[in-house]
């Protein structure tokens, strides 16, 4: 049995897209922040003030004067030490040949000093949480090193050495200067070199460096900081973004499940129970209105599949009529004395023929009908001009029997949006049942008329009307009732249900009704029948 992840595709999908935007909103705070170059300016001001008050003091004590551009270096160096160590800079001073001639690193030990650190226990393993900002650390500064051109290496010059450095070589000819360098650790070093002056004479130069890895250890923990609060971040999304996954995860699922209660085998007996889809319709969102949906194409779908079941046994029923008439005349045919026996047992086969023919025929159509209503693509058509057109024909037809046309359309443009051909069969059926009904001399009036959402087409006819038990029943399959002169068997009984399903599927509806004299009351007589449909606009 195939087991199922922890997290769904969609729950996947939405935590790792949430994470992702986070993680790059984190980096871009990363790398577009200002935090470590506004640390080094703060520092270089510091240190810039620092070093004047410093080289400011030995150009006083410690110079000759007299125009002299030189210095005692054993005064120099004494002042050095006093200023400058207990700040814990390191401070080097360089005569005006920018030769080193004194550094805190160094006074009052010998030139042979060695710096120490204190190294961190051993055996000490890091924490977890240490692992990971190192981690991420690396992986950042592995990223801005493709983006930010690295800072130059430091080169320490030895005691007595020239320095080659160019903020001191700017500062012994009065001008002060910094520079941002990193040493063998890869620790950021900042260096200020302001000149030595007494009088307007340069003595040499004074350079104010930081200990190595102090900006680093400021900006690690800012980093950490930021770290600390993505980890959270993360955490609280992972979480919203499960619950929120929850929310259309789960109602999918369960949606899906109704729809497949067997699983997912393609090959899974057919599930005689009725499906139901779990009712989600009182939710506002786009969940709601799949389960609404789902609702109603699933209530769609049985009422098709009641549709065709019933149509099966009504089209078997239709058909076993004149097959039990075929059936008894060809029985019956062998039992014919004379040519007029046998003559009319073979008009009743031709009928019988030619009833099941024409019920075929529109059993086929009205079979194809739910598929061609789908797959047309509805236009605006003039119904007007349809109405007129069709009234002509009908008219051509009723003359023979005196019966009239009387088309009444309005005076603009009559445009509705359907299949013209299908309200085309509509409106045919309708005249067609209205001139079978008509009596010699009578009148048919197709009426069409704009109304507000829509257009109203009605039929009018002269006859004896509609039953009023049958007002319903009408419309149904099958169904015919045909006036007594008219032979029995030239209808199937299909063309006001085809029309019916027409209109439905055009979100509209008709009916039929009596017409009767209006100030008489109900129990006035029937004067005719009045088919009418409505259309939308």
């Amino acid at each position: 049995m195939k087991q199922s992840a922890p997290f769904s595709s969609l729950q996947r999908r939405i935590i790792f897209f949430n994470l992702a935007g986070l993680a790059f909103l984190v980096l871009g705070v990363l790398y577009l922040n200002q935090f470590r170059s506004g640390l080094i300016e703060q520092r270089v001001d510091a240190l810039e003030t620092q070093a004047e008050l410093i080289a400011l003091t030995i150009g006083e004590t410690a110079g000759y004067g007299n125009g002299r551009t030189d210095y005692d270096q054993v005064r120099a160096n004494l002042v050095l030490a006093r200023l400058a160590r207990p700040t814990g800079l390191r401070a080097r001073l360089y005569d005006s040949r920018m030769r080193l001639t004194g550094d805190t690193r160094n006074l009052g030990t010998g030139p042979e000093a060695v710096e120490t650190a204190p190294l961190p226990p051993a055996g000490a393993p890091a924490s977890p949480s240490a692992r990971a900002s190192s981690a991420l650390e690396r992986t950042y500064e592995q990223m801005t090193d493709i983006l930010r051109p690295a800072p130059p290496r430091y080169d320490e010059a030895g005691q007595g050495g020239i320095s080659r450095d160019f903020e001191v070589q700017s500062a012994v000819r009065g001008a002060s200067r910094s520079a941002v360098r990193v040493n063998d650790q890869d620790q950021l070093i900042v260096s200020v070199a302001v000149p030595v002056r007494r009088m307007d004479a340069i003595l040499g130069a004074l350079v104010l460096s930081t200990p190595g890895g102090d900006i680093d250890a400021i900006v690690r923990g800012e980093r950490v900081a930021i770290f600390q609060v993505f980890l959270v971040a993360a955490i609280v999304s992972t979480a919203l973004s499960i619950l929120l996954a929850n929310t259309i995860a789960r109602p999918i699922k369960r949606l899906a499940r109704a729809a497949d209660t067997e699983g997912t085998s393609a090959a899974r007996p057919l599930n005689p129970e009725r499906v139901e889809i779990p009712d989600m319709s009182h939710r506002t969102d786009e969940i709601g209105e799949l389960s609404a949906a789902l609702i109603r194409m699933t209530e769609a779908l049985y009422k098709r599949i009641q549709a065709i079941e019933s149509f099966a046994s009504d089209v078997a029923h239709e058909i076993k009529n004149p097959l039990t008439s075929l059936r008894s005349a060809v029985d019956t045919m062998k039992y014919a004395k004379t040519p007029e026996q046998r003559q009319r047992l073979l008009d009743v086969i031709a009928h019988d023929v030619g009833r099941m023919d024409r019920l075929v025929t529109d059993i086929s159509n009205a079979s194809r009908l739910d598929a061609e209503l789908v797959r047309e693509r509805m236009e605006n058509f003039d119904l007007g001009r349809l109405i007129s057109m069709l009234a002509e024909v009908t008219r051509s037809q009723g003359e023979k029997r005196g019966v009239s046309v009387a088309a009444e359309l309005p005076g603009g443009a009559l445009t509705a949006r359907g299949l013209e051909g299908r309200i085309a069969q509509v409106i045919t059926n309708l005249l067609d049942n209205a001139l079978s009904f008509s009596p010699e001399g009578g009148t048919i009036r197709i009426v069409a008329r704009q109304r507000p959402g829509g257009i109203r087409v009605a039929v009018e006819d002269q006859g004896p009307g509609v039953p009023p038990d049958n007002i319903t029943s009408i419309f149904e399959r099958f169904y015919t009732e045909r006036p007594e002169a008219e032979a029995f068997g030239n209808h199937s009984g299909l063309g006001l249900s085809i029309s019916r399903q027409i209109i439905e599927a055009h979100a509209g509806r008709i009916w039929v009704e009596n017409i009767r004299d209006p100030e008489a009351g109900p129990e006035a007589p029937v004067k005719g029948a009045r088919f009418v449909f409505d259309l939308p606009a």
